[in-house]
């Protein structure tokens, strides 16, 4: 028994060692390649960053270049003399430290006067840049080696250069603008020297051409009219995971990618990686990283994990749940409020934007206010400010809008509707703005089921900024289709399809995925001027998506979009007769101005707390013929009803918030007072809430409808005409 037991705990001491081994040669091969992984991430991302600085600062070059080409071209030069004496004093305030305008023929016009023709006079320094322009070449950033100059070295620089057409000087068409500046601008961009310790550099960053010519070498230098080249270091390679040929190809292919090399004599190896700039900027950003890196880390979490595998095991699984769950928690917290602060950032530059408008223009008013000559500019200021107001409203109504369906807030009304009816108005309000850009539009109609349950409001509120975004972003001569069809599901559900196609400027495949995030829009030369707050497709979708509907979204860059809302809903076989009922414009402007026209003008308690809003909303009504009194709280407005005459007044516009009592607390006291119209005068709320817990507490408390601040006086007018009918 003593030998069975002893065999036991030695086969017990074996198997767990076994077991422990296994466990940790596993983990510690996978922790090598989590932490290779990791300083490949790292590598990337220090590569992707030091890369979108160098190529935003070459994009910057370029657009140097094209707002000087501006301004050579909007001066209309006389001679080439006057042009060249421009150019100077561009070159004087710009960062270049050359500027040379390039002919058709290839003759170059310098800043210092000079000129040459390639293959002719060239020497000392002159060059032949119509080279660069071959094959349609659009942008040219290249290194610039110049040449001896009067004995002395001129330091190697980058040129930068634009394909022009509209410069012509003295008969002379130019083709090409250029720039050069020192190499030095974009070595002062590079974060090179990463991965220090002790003083000591075991990563390095470079920038090559696809030649594979160093324009910033891995040491920092800046070479001086000679060439180093990447092919020659990795020469000296003992091993490596790619040849120079296979490096090559991969330069030419624009490809990303890593290997591993290390130098003879050496045992460490030095992982390259090369990332390239983009079609139009003909470099690679290259950043090499030692081994040793990788080494240290690991060496020093097999240390641990070796004493935490051996000697606490089932407690380190313990602890890794807590701290994962705890992570998780803490990951979603931190992610919840970075997409808040992202939110509220956003929102207070859509906001800041056309508020700085509105008080540009109200500076601009106030001081010509006086000045009669400024008649017609303060007209034309006052249109941009209506307009700019409109745009903030919008704003602020697709931010609430925005808010309440995130919380979950928004009811859904599902009620009956006709889905010819529905296409026919959004076609109504659309037909104008599309039809006055030149644009044909096109509305189609395959409905099977005419009357269906739905929220009409919301799915208008959708089409209308889906065509509305179509007739934004399609340009003279295009077209934009506006269609509806349906499937039915089963007998008694369908499937209602509206599709808004158009031949506009269509998006590009990295933005169709965010399209439907919040302030999002695609910035590019085709939407630059094009206004908008960026919430409407999310809105959009949000409200699809809780009609239990979606949006889809297919488009082509420079070819057009093609959104398709999906709305399932009932069918409703018999139709209400109130869908059947029209009520024209005309008919309400021949009941209000009945109103206005009687013995007795229509009289209108204004309860409003801001004097600036009272004196507003008194002012327009009494333009339109009302006679009004104002209150400026609940309680003055109470005691003002009740000791009128009864009939004296025939609507209160109330507001909700105010000082003393507030607007619900004022109906319901006026509701309970023992006189024969108290029951029967309509009270309209008038507030900036516009929450449906607002709304409901508003008619709770006997109101009879609901407008919301800033007040639309046609929708008023339009309320007191129904009223009085």
């Amino acid at each position: 028994m003593e030998k069975k037991n002893k065999f036991f705990y030695v086969w017990l001491v074996v198997s767990t060692l076994l077991i422990v081994c296994f466990i940790t040669f596993f983990y510690i091969r996978q922790l090598n390649r989590t932490i290779s992984d990791n300083i490949k991430n790292s590598i990337r991302e220090i590569a992707e960053h030091d890369k979108a600085t160098i190529q935003s600062y070459i994009e910057s070059c370029w657009e140097d270049l094209y707002e000087i080409e501006q301004r050579l071209v909007s001066d209309n030069f006389a001679s080439l003399f006057d042009a060249e004496t421009r150019i100077e004093l561009e070159c004087a305030t710009s960062g270049f430290t050359h500027i040379y305008m390039l002919a058709e023929d290839g003759t170059v016009y310098t800043e210092q006067h000079k000129r040459y023709v390639p293959g002719k006079d060239i020497s000392d320094g002159e060059h032949d840049f119509l080279s660069y322009f071959e094959h349609g070449a659009q942008h040219v950033v290249a290194r610039f080696d110049e040449n001896l100059r009067d004995g002395h070295h001129i330091e190697d620089s980058i040129l930068y250069g634009i394909r022009i057409n509209d410069l012509t000087v003295d008969g002379t068409k130019m083709l090409a603008l250029i720039g050069i500046s020192n190499r030095s601008s974009i070595r002062d961009k590079m974060v090179i020297d990463s991965f220090h310790k002790d003083g000591k550099s075991r990563g390095h960053s470079a920038i090559v051409d696809i030649e594979g010519n160093y324009i910033v070498d891995i040491n920092k230098e800046i070479y001086r009219n000679k060439r180093n080249n990447l092919f020659e270091h990795l020469s000296e390679s003992a091993v490596s995971e790619l040849t120079n040929e296979e490096v090559a190809q991969k330069l030419h292919n624009s490809e990303t990618f890593a290997f591993y090399h290390s130098h003879v004599g050496e045992k460490d190896q030095e992982l390259f990686y090369f990332i390239p700039f983009g079609e139009e900027i003909d470099l690679y950003f290259l950043m090499s990283v030692n081994d040793v890196v990788f080494m240290e880390q690991s060496r020093v979490f097999v240390a641990m994990s070796m004493v935490m595998l051996v000697f606490s095991m089932l407690a380190v699984i313990v602890m890794l749940l807590i701290v994962m769950n705890n992570r998780i928690k803490t990951i979603r917290a931190s992610e919840k409020a970075r997409s808040q602060k992202e939110f509220l950032s956003n929102m207070s530059h859509e906001i800041r934007t056309p508020l700085n408008g509105l008080i540009g223009i109200n500076h601009l008013l106030m001081a010509n206010i006086d000045d009669e000559k400024q008649k017609p500019q303060i007209k034309e200021w006052l249109k941009k400010s209506h307009s700019t107001a409109n745009y903030l409203l919008s704003l602020v109504n697709d931010i609430l809008d925005m808010s309440k369906l995130q919380a979950g807030k928004v009811d859904i009304i599902k009620e009956p509707l006709l889905v010819e009816t529905l296409v026919d108005e959004v076609a109504a309000m659309q037909a104008d703005q599309i039809k006055g850009r030149g644009v044909e539009f096109i509305v189609e109609k395959d409905i099977q089921e005419p009357c269906i349950e739905g929220d009409a409001t919301r799915i208008k509120q959708i089409l209308m900024n889906i065509v509305g975004n179509a007739a934004k972003f399609t340009p003279d001569g295009k077209y934009i289709k506006f269609s509806v069809s349906q499937e039915k599901t089963d007998e008694q559900h369908v499937m209602t399809m509206f599709r808004c196609e158009d031949a506009g400027i269509g998006m590009s495949k990295d933005y169709i995925d965010k399209i439907f995030d919040t302030f999002s829009q695609e910035r590019n030369r085709n939407t630059s001027g094009i206004k908008g707050t960026g919430l409407g497709m999310a809105i959009s979708k949000l409200l699809a998506l809780a009609m239990g509907g979606d949006i889809t979204v297919e488009s082509e860059l420079n070819v057009g979009s093609t959104f398709t809302l999906m709305i399932p809903a009932l069918i409703v076989k018999e139709m209400p007769d109130y869908l059947t009922e029209t009520e024209t414009k005309n008919e309400l402007e021949v009941v209000t101005t009945d109103m206005i026209e009687e013995s007795r003008p229509v009289k209108i308690l204004v309860v409003e707390d801001v004097e600036l809003n009272a004196e507003i909303l008194l002012e327009i009504l009494s333009m339109e013929g009302f006679v009004t009194d104002h209150a400026r709280n609940g309680k003055e407005a109470l005691e003002m009803f009740e000791k009128s005459e009864i009939g004296a007044y025939d609507l209160i516009l109330m507001d909700m918030q105010m000082p003393v009592m507030d607007g619900c607390t004022a109906s319901r006291e006026i509701r309970k007072l023992e006189r024969e119209d108290a029951k029967s005068i309509p009270i309209y709320a008038c507030t900036a809430n516009t929450f449906q817990e607002d709304r409901d507490s508003a008619l709770e408390s006997g109101m009879n409808d609901f407008l919301t601040k800033p007040i639309d006086v046609t929708i008023l007018l339009k309320k007191i005409a129904q009223n009085a009918r």
